[in-house]
């Protein structure tokens, strides 16, 4: 794995990983998943790759049932639609998923 990180990188990773942590809580997802996503987030505000790419790969993601992108969000807010927040969600996660292996080499 590559340290090599642009900081533009490391900036948009923090903003991405915030942002798709207070889409899940604010949209109450289940437990599973979201320590890692703290942890990858603390870690990217320490500037400390490695440890937040360690948590990023521990978030099973793979569209399986049962894993963190298996959820159907539900609508929290009065102007929201059950559409809009399944593809809020799925474009945040997509987007931290991107976003991550910019920092991995032979992934």
């Amino acid at each position: 794995m590559s340290t090599n990180v642009n900081e533009h990188y490391m900036e948009w990773q923090r903003k991405v990983t915030k942002a798709l942590l207070t889409f899940c809580e604010d949209h109450k997802y289940p437990s599973l998943g979201l320590t890692e996503i703290r942890e990858c987030l603390n870690a990217l505000e320490r500037g400390d790759i490695r440890r937040a790419l360690e948590f990023y790969r521990k978030v099973p993601l793979g569209g399986r049932m049962g894993y963190f992108d298996d959820w159907i969000p539900p609508v929290v807010l009065p102007n929201e639609k059950p559409e809009y927040v399944q593809v809020v969600f799925q474009a945040l996660l997509n987007e931290w998923d991107r976003v991550m292996k910019l920092s991995l080499t032979g992934s």
